[in-house]
């Protein structure tokens, strides 16, 4: 293999390979870059609320503040996962479909999956390392032997998100090495497909299949290494996770809108485009739908939570009153009552119930 041969931005390609809308095309597009643009919207809010303190857990065990506090945590934990679920199974599914379809899939369309299906780790590590965040924050020990009881029970049982990200990040490794060796296989006019036209995103004077070998290989392990740092990283050094993380998002929206505009009308037989929408197009934009459509409602719902806290003269975070101060029993029990049950452990539903009698 000549490393060195330049294919002047890939114009020499002679056979891109048929269009694949069913996996490149724009509904797909579009719903995994709005999930990822979601689940980071979602993160710089979270990141927004601790600037003002609205995360902290302050006030002494057994006050109804500390439950307040408790259950602004439990909002935003549950807000921080929408999408990602689905992002995460929808990202899983996606690229089984494609190894199904190794075969007689061109380099092309695989370098597009590449791409999309990275918006998937961008959204997985947005929310995962928000969400511990959160996490660590009601799960925060009172000692040291606690501490280390907590600890040790995260390892041996992780939470079947871990899980989750763990297959993920193991397909795209898989992807990844799939998508090198098809690289090292670069023809202008092999079929089913082994070349694509680069001139949008390489310069003139690139070789191939070196330069696109080297993008591939650096931000795979970049995205992998955070995704990963997300699960095991200390939450201390979120933001860096973060803002690392988010730096994928806009450089393979380029790279995939790019790749897309440069290959559109030379496909091989009809159609030469891929902007035909089909069964799969829709079930992306409509799953994306389904989150947009759970982040309205369950931010009402926190909207109302924090109207009714400020409405009763509780503090909303940072303060010191006593329970009397915060006024009757009943209203206390109101504010208590806001989260759904299912939110609530078994010591939460206890304390309401002892502020209701009271």
């Amino acid at each position: 293999m000549d490393f060195g041969r330049r294919e002047e931005g890939g114009d020499g390609c002679e056979l891109v390979g048929e269009e694949m809308a069913t996996l490149v095309g724009n509904g797909i597009l579009v719903g995994f870059v709005g999930q990822a643009a979601l689940s980071l919207g979602l993160s710089a809010w979270v990141f927004f609320l601790t600037t003002h303190g609205n995360m902290d857990i302050v006030h002494p065990e057994g006050s109804i503040h500390r439950e307040i506090e408790r259950k602004r945590l439990h909002f935003v934990s549950s807000i921080l996962m929408i999408g990602s679920d689905i992002q995460s199974t929808l990202g899983i599914a996606y690229m089984i479909t494609v190894f199904a379809q190794a075969e007689i899939i061109d380099t092309y369309h695989l370098h597009l999956v590449f791409d999309i299906v990275s918006f998937v780790g961008v959204s997985n590590t947005a929310a995962l390392v928000c969400w511990r965040f959160c996490r660590a924050k009601l799960d925060e020990p009172h000692n040291s032997k606690h501490r280390t009881k907590r600890i040790s029970e995260r390892i041996i049982h992780p939470h079947g998100r871990y899980r989750a990200t763990f297959m993920y990040t193991v397909l795209y490794l898989v992807l990844t090495i799939l998508l090198c060796v098809r690289l090292d296989d670069w023809s202008p006019n092999k079929a089913p497909g082994r070349c694509y036209h680069s001139h949008l995103v390489t310069n003139a004077a690139a070789s191939h299949p070196y330069s696109d070998k080297i993008y591939v290989a650096i931000t795979s392990s970049w995205l992998i290494a955070v995704l990963l740092a997300s699960v095991f990283g200390g939450v201390r050094r979120r933001h860096t996770i973060l803002i690392l993380s988010s730096l994928h998002f806009p450089l393979h929206l380029y790279m995939a809108l790019a790749l897309r505009q440069a290959n559109q009308g030379k496909f091989e037989g009809e159609p030469k485009h891929e902007n035909e929408w089909d069964f799969g197009q829709t079930t992306a934009v409509v799953l994306l739908g389904i989150s947009v459509t759970e982040l309205l409602t369950k931010g009402k719902e926190y909207y109302d939570f924090e109207k009714s806290v400020v409405k009763h003269g509780l503090p909303r975070h940072g303060s010191n009153r006593s329970l009397q101060e915060a006024g009757e029993g009943n209203r206390d029990n109101c504010l208590l009552e806001r989260l759904p049950t299912d939110q609530n452990t078994p010591r939460e539903r206890l304390l309401v119930g002892e502020h209701a009698e009271s």
